[in-house]
């Protein structure tokens, strides 16, 4: 039996990048998250798709556009039959 990836997702409302030690910001310290980043993946090159939280999120979750998936306020559910990467 192959063992699973592990994998730690962090993601932060309104975190601009720049506001990272480790994309040189010279006031704020983030040594947990700089240590985290240095030791594995960052990704400095990533758009929204929605600019409402929400729909961001759903889509995030099911890599589908949120028009696919009914998505688009933050008053809106996703259906339960809706797969989505928690699943896996």
């Amino acid at each position: 039996m192959t063992t699973p990836p592990n994998i730690l997702l962090i993601m932060s409302d309104q975190h601009s990048p720049r506001f990272l030690g480790s994309a040189e910001d010279e006031v704020v310290r983030t040594s947990t998250l700089d240590q985290l980043a240095e030791r594995g993946v960052r990704f400095a090159n990533n758009h929204c798709g929605n600019p409402l939280c929400v729909p961001s999120r759903m889509t995030f979750l099911t890599s589908r556009h949120s028009s696919d998936i009914r998505v688009w306020t933050n008053r809106c559910r996703l259906q339960s039959d809706i797969p989505t990467f928690v699943h896996h």
